[in-house]
């Protein structure tokens, strides 16, 4: 008797051993299926930038927009310990100073500006100069003789039904220089009849009543006014801008869910505005579906907004003056945005948003349903998430962690803490990353693609990472391994002859063969297999008849000799090598003499 594997279908341990198909792993680390047969050890993170003693990365983008010069322009941004900083990978320029070490940012570009929004700060603006905070005034030094000298930054105000709103959200600083500046003062939503300018004294951090600017229209003013001729001190804060975790643009407005103060609202900026939320833009997502749970994220796909609550999936519409939100047959929810990810069709595989469901598994929405992730149509109804990672176990992994996905390379990645699973849209499979050296372990936290290249950030250092660069982690050997699930199950005993492991490598490896008979690991046989790249040697055989070059499939051969009812074997290594197949050769007995 002979099994024959070559095209396997992943990572699956759900069930026992002996329950899942041959054709499956039972665990794995450290591999990619980068084809339709076998799989290949991954090459692992090379280190980039790493700014010691700070807190973790908290987002890495590429922002695009186009110059004063009608150019594009490409920013590398990384957000570490509060400071946003462009051009990391090169001469660093630190462009904002104080946000909130700790929590992730998403990012959005609208009318040429980068918007950064972490749920805990304001949403920030950056429009290639300066960064400043939505709502808030832009200062820029006028360049023009003036009296003004020192730092100075602003803030405004909007006049609504004879009440002042007071957002909270401050300017840039800008130190003139014996000169006057330039305000671009924000024009506020639908329904504001005034607005007031204020700024602080040279130094000062307490904002003054510079002007009232009388209407909604304005949207310049040359400040040249001298600090003893300021006014009362700023309201208190009675109205403050909403601090989404997670940004989008739609219909050239941007739009945020996931405020804390109002978790199950999207908000939306007016047409032509972009500075501010516009009120009217307010929709009750969760509550017009009566779930009136949090929203946990959004994402765009089939041109449309997909909003995730902790319950059920929305639709919603933001073309018109007010939002409007179609409920989905999808009663299931998201239990963190950050492992949404938009994935495309491939094959048999028709795409949509994948993400993290509140069952703790990995779904993807097609547009109105949610359906488990299958790998295989012959399967359709188990084999999701759930049933290849065991869902308890998934659960005790992902409670309490930052979640963080991304779609690459044909390849969905999620981390969960430590590990990063991987799912392959050629061959809907499963695998994962863990690296775990003599001097260090990684738990990695964002994820971002600048130009053609995919980023990793840590979470608890200040390290930025290119994915799949070395063959080992910072100069130190990563074990890999793949083990099969329990082959040729059956209650009658067999002679185990022989294991035929096929390859294609380029270099001459050695790898450990651990050969397991009828799950007793007291029985096991650990066997050292040389993987040589050559093909016959030239001196001894003729390359008119004979393979002589290098870098060609083979196979290699394990001798066994084992009486056993089943058998499964694990291949593992810390050097590269690439696993095409195997064939497990048995012979039948009548009885267990």
């Amino acid at each position: 008797m002979e099994l024959e594997i070559f095209q396997t279908k992943g990572l699956r341990n759900d069930r026992g051993r002996k329950f899942i198909g041959q054709d499956y792993f039972y665990d794995m680390s450290n591999y990619n299926f980068d084809g339709i047969i076998g799989c290949n050890r991954i090459k692992f993170p090379n280190v980039v930038y790493n700014i010691s003693g700070t807190a973790g990365i908290d987002g890495i983008y590429e922002f695009r927009y186009i110059g004063p010069l009608a150019t594009l322009i490409k920013e590398n941004i990384v957000v570490v310990d509060g400071k946003v900083i462009k051009d990391f990978l090169g001469t660093s320029v630190i462009i904002h100073e104080g946000l909130t070490a700790g929590h992730k940012c998403t990012f959005a570009v609208l009318n040429d500006k980068l918007f950064i929004a972490n749920g805990y700060d304001d949403v920030l603006v950056y429009d290639g100069t300066n960064t400043y905070e939505m709502g808030a005034p832009l200062a820029k030094n006028l360049g023009a003789a003036g009296i003004l000298t020192g730092e100075y930054y602003y803030a405004i105000t909007y006049e609504k039904d004879g009440v002042e709103l007071v957002t909270g959200a401050v300017s840039n600083t800008v130190d003139p220089t014996t000169n006057s500046i330039t305000v671009t003062c924000p024009i506020g939503p639908s329904g504001i009849t005034d607005r007031k300018l204020y700024r602080t004294e040279a130094g000062g951090t307490e904002l003054k009543l510079l002007t009232a600017l009388g209407d909604n229209t304005t949207t310049t003013y040359v400040d040249n006014i001298v600090d003893g001729s300021l006014g009362a001190n700023i309201p208190s804060i009675n109205s403050e801008a909403p601090k989404p975790k997670f940004i989008t643009v739609k219909d050239e407005r941007l739009v945020g869910v996931g405020v804390t103060r109002r978790p199950n609202y999207l908000y939306n900026s007016e047409t032509e505005i972009e500075s501010l939320f516009a009120t009217i833009g307010v929709a009750d997502v969760s509550g017009m579906g009566n779930d009136n749970t949090g929203l946990t994220g959004m994402e765009i796909d089939y041109d449309e907004i997909v909003v995730f609550s902790e319950r059920r999936i929305y639709i919603v519409n933001v073309s018109g003056e007010a939002a409007t939100v179609r409920q989905t047959i999808s009663n299931v929810g998201c239990v963190d945005g950050y492992s949404i990810s938009k994935v495309p069709q491939n094959g048999t595989f028709a795409g949509g948003l994948m993400f993290v469901s509140t069952e703790y598994d990995v779904r993807v929405f097609n547009g109105n349903l949610a359906t488990n992730l299958a790998t295989s149509f012959d399967n359709l109804s188990t084999e999701n998430f759930s049933a290849q990672l065991n869902k308890d176990d998934m659960r005790l992994k992902m409670e309490g962690q930052d979640l963080e996905s991304f779609f690459h390379d044909y390849k969905y990645h999620l981390i969960i803490n430590k590990e990063i699973y991987v799912y392959d849209i050629r061959i809907l499979g499963w695998t994962k990353y863990f690296i775990n050296t003599q001097n260090y372990s990684p738990v990695y936290r964002v994820f971002g693609l600048l130009g053609n290249k995919f980023y990793v950030g840590q979470k608890n250092t200040g390290i930025v990472e290119e994915m799949y660069k070395e063959l080992k982690y910072r100069d130190e050997d990563v074990n890999a391994f793949f083990e099969t699930s329990e082959l040729l199950v059956s209650n009658k005993y067999k002679m185990w002859g022989d294991i035929n492991i096929y390859y294609s490598n380029t270099g001459n490896v050695r790898q450990n063969l651990i050969v397991t008979p009828d799950n007793n690991s007291n029985l096991s046989k650990n066997i050292c297999i040389k993987f040589s790249a050559d093909g016959f040697d030239s001196t001894y055989f003729d390359p008119s008849y004979y393979e002589t070059s290098t870098n060609t499939d083979d196979y290699q051969v394990a001798h066994i000799n084992m009486y056993a009812r089943w058998m499964r074997f694990r291949v593992q290594c810390v050097t590269e090598f690439n696993f095409r197949g195997f064939k497990v050769t048995v012979d039948g007995i009548s009885n267990q003499e």
